[in-house]
């Protein structure tokens, strides 16, 4: 795949300057390798069923074959590559039948996660929640789609660890990669950054004001129209 190099150039430069301590070296290399794979499948810059080989990602990123693995099976682990028969390394393809399914559980996930964050919330954990809002609505006004969707999936898990929900953390945290390429998905769809932010804003009032179903239920509205956008976007893209 001969721009590759192109679309990880900005990695590649951050590469360049990372520590020369020969151990760190190679944990910055291996942990930046890994972020930019798996920002530019989440971003669609690397289309699903695009087959991937060792060789293409090792020259892209001037890395070894040992670090190509390790980053692959991180990114197998996430979901968002499968070895397929008689193909090899394919970015992973999600079907309409799979959006449904990790939307249906998403919604019960999300709606739990809010209920019980707010059974055992203090104030400054309500402030902190306030702030987790700011951040996402201020990645959203810049257009930054990823920024929004990983803080996101930094403010469920806040409210899990204060919950001490640890087994709606677990199942989270399987989902992860998938919910957030599919949010990015939601937020191509003309108009849909904007719903979500207004999304947002719903269930930052409900948990200020600790109404548990007025959070429930702007949780509930916020996760449906992504997947509705979701399914546009599978729609047009075929």
């Amino acid at each position: 795949m001969s721009d590759l190099r192109q679309i990880f150039q900005g990695y590649l430069s951050q590469m360049e300057n990372a520590s020369t301590d020969e151990t760190m070296q190679r944990q910055l290399v291996r942990d930046k390798v890994f972020d930019a794979v798996r920002t530019a499948i989440m971003e669609g810059l690397i289309a699903p069923d695009t087959r991937l080989t060792e060789r293409e990602l090792c020259e892209a990123f001037d890395i070894s074959r040992t670090v190509v693995r390790e980053v692959v099976r991180r990114l197998e682990a996430e979901k968002l590559v499968s070895v397929v028969p008689h193909s090899g390394l394919r970015v992973a393809r999600l079907t309409r039948k799979h959006v449904h399914e990790i939307y249906e559980i998403r919604t019960e996930l999300e709606a739990i996660t809010v209920r019980s964050f707010l059974a055992c919330a203090t104030d400054e954990h309500i402030a902190e929640a306030q702030e987790f809002a700011r951040k996402m609505l201020e990645a959203g006004a810049k257009g930054d789609k990823v920024g929004m969707a990983e803080t996101m999936s930094k403010f469920l898990r806040f409210m899990t660890d204060v919950a001490d929900n640890q087994i709606a953390a677990e199942m989270l945290d399987q989902l992860r990669s998938r919910v957030n390429m599919l949010r990015i998905y939601a937020m191509a769809e003309p108009g849909q950054l904007e719903t979500g932010m207004e999304g947002v804003r719903a269930i930052i009032a409900g948990i200020t004001a600790r109404d548990i179903a007025a959070a429930e239920r702007a949780t509930r509205i916020y996760v449906r129209r992504s997947a509705e956008a979701v399914l546009r976007h599978m729609d047009r893209d075929g």
